[in-house]
């Protein structure tokens, strides 16, 4: 794609409002292949012992991003800190880790110089450009950003992140060739979810039109389910989808909600008294779901593969379910 089919894309002016909020989420395989690149740069990782790794999440997603890893990965081989400044004790035992898109922000900046000076082991995973880039110590690791992306990726946050740790103990081949096997799997998703799919044949369609004009609860019942349902209210709630979490062994459903009536006009049968609650059951199957009042199950299959590129199949369906319209209601003739 030239520049001018880029910016004609990214305005809107050549194409559908769904395909430009689409093409963020387009990328999330590219993102993953971006971390993959950025191995031999890490391959010094490899057998270290830190007392800790320190992430700085400098945004929402990429706050949820680290507390998705970690809860995936329980219980830790090695502390995890999840901070937005950095810790009075790290020096040259720790490994910090800036993650996140916002580009400038000079107590972070501080923060990873001051670690640098340290002597401990740093690595951004920034944004394409900005002050926060700019002012990256030299020997701070950086994990490239696609320069066309403009949107938070937590493809890339999560990868980043867990690539950290698997480095820590796993063959740097063996860690690319998964990450590049997990891109594959993410690239086939996306093709599911394409805009020009219709919600007859797209998972993120479905979902997106189960949330409507309803309060969404995200839950999940396995471990793969609540670390995306968690991950997923952040994604959603961002995008002006009113989204909250809850562990489905915790969860206590309300009364049922009345029937939506497909007919009902608010400007003469006024407001609606209650917006229906809709659970939205993460990695289980609908056998599961059917527990639940006005319940989705979203799955997908993933013989062969690793909780974490299943878990970022689902990841990546729920992102898509926010870039897309709804349908229209439809009109009567009189």
């Amino acid at each position: 794609m030239d520049n001018s089919s880029l910016d004609a894309y990214l305005d809107g002016s050549a194409y559908g409002g769904e395909t430009v909020r689409f093409y963020d989420v387009a990328h999330e395989g590219a993102q993953i292949r971006a971390v993959a690149g950025a191995i031999p740069q890490m391959a010094g990782l490899y057998g270290l012992q830190p007392r800790s790794v320190v992430v700085i999440a400098t945004d929402q997603v990429a706050t949820a991003s680290a507390r998705f890893v970690t809860r995936m990965r329980s219980p830790l081989r090695v502390p995890v800190v999840i901070t937005d400044s950095l810790p009075t004790y790290v020096g040259a035992l720790d490994i910090v880790m800036v993650v996140g898109d916002r580009a400038d922000d000079p107590d972070v900046s501080q923060g990873l110089i001051a670690a640098d000076r340290r002597g401990a082991t740093t690595l951004l995973v920034g944004p394409p450009r900005g002050p926060i880039l700019e002012d990256a110590p030299s020997g701070t690791i950086l994990i490239p950003a696609l320069p066309t992306v403009f949107g938070a990726s937590p493809a890339r946050s999560i990868t980043a992140i867990s690539t950290v740790l698997d480095l820590l103990e796993e063959d740097p081949d063996l860690v690319s060739q998964r990450l590049e096997d997990t891109a594959g799997l993410i690239d086939e998703e996306l093709e599911q979810l394409s805009p020009e799919r219709d919600t007859v044949v797209n998972p993120g369609r479905q979902l997106r039109e189960f949330g409507d004009l309803s309060r969404v609860l995200h839950t999940g019942g396995n471990r793969t389910g609540a670390a995306v349902a968690e991950i997923m209210a952040v994604l959603w709630s961002r995008k002006g989808i009113p989204s909250g979490v809850t562990a489905m062994d915790e969860l206590e459903m309300p009364a049922p909600a009345p029937v939506r009536d497909v007919f009902h006009d608010p400007l003469i049968d006024g407001p609606l008294d209650l917006i229906p609650l809709r659970t939205v059951v993460w990695a289980e199957n609908p056998d599961v779901a059917a527990a639940f009042p006005d319940a989705l199950a979203v799955n997908c299959e993933t013989p062969g593969v690793g909780p974490l590129a299943a878990a970022l199949k689902l990841i990546t369906r729920g992102l898509a379910a926010t870039t897309y319209d709804l349908p229209e209601a439809p009109s009567e003739d009189y």
